[in-house]
Order: C-alpha cells, then structure tokens, then sequence
C-alpha cells in the first residue's frame, strides 16, 4: 500500500494503512523512518487522534494513540510534489497533506463531521533516525538525550532546531503544537532498561497528555483544527 513521491531531491513514502511515513529521506539523509523496536514491535510516524498516549483510554474508552494509526485511508490527490489522504471514524474526518518542496510539509486537518462535539487532542508520533545513536541529541541547543530514558513533555518553539550525532541538523516548524513528548522503546533485561538506538521519537502534541480528559477538548460540531510540521536540512 506504499505510495511514493519523489522531488526537490526528497523522498517520501506513505502507507494507506494507518496513513503513516514509512520513509523520509533528503539529499540522502534518512530523516523519518521505519523500524523494528527492541520491544518486537514495528514503528513508523504516524498521527494520534483524537486522543494522545493514554489520554481517555480507562476514563472514555478510547483507544491508544487513537484508532486512524491502524486503519485504512483513502487517497485523495496525488501529484509530483504531494499527497493528500483522509480518513474518517465516527463522524471525525482527518485529513493529511503532505509536500515536497524546498521543505518538507505535512499538513493535518481534524473536522468533527458529527453533530454532536467530540473531545479531541492532535499529536504526531515522529520515528526519527539516528543512525549513530541518539547520546548528545540537542533540541534548540539544549542536550535532551535524558529525555528519551525520562520521557518528558517540552515546550515546543515554532521553529526548532533539531541535532542528532554525525548527521545534519534539522529544521522543525510546528503550527499548533504547544509541546514535544521524547520517548524510544526499551526492554528490560536482567533488571535493567534496554533502550533502541537507531531512532527517537519526538512526538509535537497540540496539548499535553491528558488534555483530551478535560472540558477544553471539546471540537463542537462542524469545526475543525489545523496543524502542521515543515522539516528541512540546515548547516
């Protein structure tokens, strides 16, 4: 179900099945990836929605990270520079844009199609590739590499500045995302944590977890919220 889109020297496929990144890759440089986790399970970036993590899970009986990350999108438009998909689920419609230009653009809309609200929050779980580890990741100059063991939630920047070892920085634009989750998975072995190495995952959330559980969260019906994240490579 993959669909591949070449331009500007960037390369992006997309996969139907759970609307999710399987690659991205610049000038030759692998940005976003797919991999296989130490704990045996397979990630790739992919959305949350309507709800983040365990947000609404035991209070709402909502499902983990949101049920559009495992199923199956329609492909609206496809040209040379992008591709847009949708996907809808109880009246809530989700739709992804993602451009190949001189940045890369991922663009996401959330429209309640219902006629009653819905309770919503809006993340994007990034698989990034850190094919020399992630020790001494910098985000906006600041060493977060602890991060990824603790598993905090940052405030965001609009533009951020993303570095991992031996590779290029990467530029990060976010709209509407006021923080990041860090996280990598892990297993445990003879009583200590294993963690994976070959990727990060920074995850931009509309709001922090748990926001979804509160009266804020209410999209009333017919209206929509829009988010976006532009990645390019710096020097």
């Amino acid at each position: 179900m993959g669909n591949m889109l070449e331009n500007n020297d960037w390369r992006l496929e997309v996969d139907l099945v759970g609307g999710r990144i399987v690659s991205l890759v610049k000038n030759g440089q692998g940005i976003l990836g797919t991999f296989e986790r130490i704990d045996g399970k397979t990630g790739n970036t992919h959305v949350c929605v309507p709800n983040f993590a365990s947000e609404g899970v035991e209070k709402f009986g909502f499902v983990f990270h949101g049920p559009f990350r495992n199923s199956l999108w329609e492909k609206l438009n496809q040209t040379d520079e992008g591709l847009e998909i949708r996907c809808q689920i109880d009246g809530l419609e989700v739709r992804q844009k993602f451009e190949l230009g001189e940045k890369f653009s991922h663009k996401i809309a959330v429209v309640n199609n219902s006629s009653s609200k819905q309770r919503v929050n809006v993340a994007v779980h990034n698989y990034w590739e850190t094919k020399n580890g992630w020790r001494g990741t910098k985000l906006n100059g600041i060493d977060v590499s602890q991060g990824f063991v603790t598993n905090p939630e940052i405030e965001l920047k609009q533009k951020n500045r993303i570095e991992f070892s031996g590779q290029k920085p990467i530029i990060w634009q976010v709209n509407n995302f006021k923080v990041v989750k860090l996280w990598t998975a892990f297993k445990e072995e003879n009583g200590e944590k294993v963690y994976d190495q070959e990727y990060v995952c920074l995850e931009p959330v509309m709001e922090k977890e748990g926001f979804v559980e509160t009266d804020k969260s209410w999209l009333e019906s017919e209206r929509k919220i829009e988010l976006s994240q532009e990645i390019s490579l710096g020097v």
